[in-house]
């Protein structure tokens, strides 16, 4: 079925939706079967499985430092950390998405 996240993805889609949606009663979810848009007064963060094996994670956070993991994005996302396994959900990033969340209030 289009859109339908593969299996290998499917955890971290789910484990991520759920840590994003937590963050607030004014969190907006919006989807189109290929990614999860993420949004408060702006949008924060985009959630694509555009990789079978892959879940890529965009965020908003203006005038933080790219690293290693925390790459440059595009469509209005300035960053993006790709994940592969659920495990790789840790304390730094929940921070990065906690601090995209803070700043989409603005």
């Amino acid at each position: 079925m289009p859109g339908t996240p593969p299996d290998e993805v499917r955890p971290i889609l789910a484990r991520l939706s759920s840590i994003l949606e937590e963050l607030g009663d004014d969190v907006r979810v919006e989807s189109d079967g290929n990614s999860v848009e993420f949004s408060r007064v702006r949008r924060f963060a985009l959630l694509d499985h555009a990789n079978p094996k892959r879940l890529d994670v965009s965020l908003v956070l203006p005038g933080v430092a790219e690293t290693e993991r925390l790459r440059p994005a595009s469509d209005g996302f300035t960053h993006q950390v790709s994940l592969a396994h659920e495990d790789e959900i840790d304390a730094e990033l929940i921070s990065w998405i906690r601090d995209a969340y803070d700043l989409a209030a603005r």
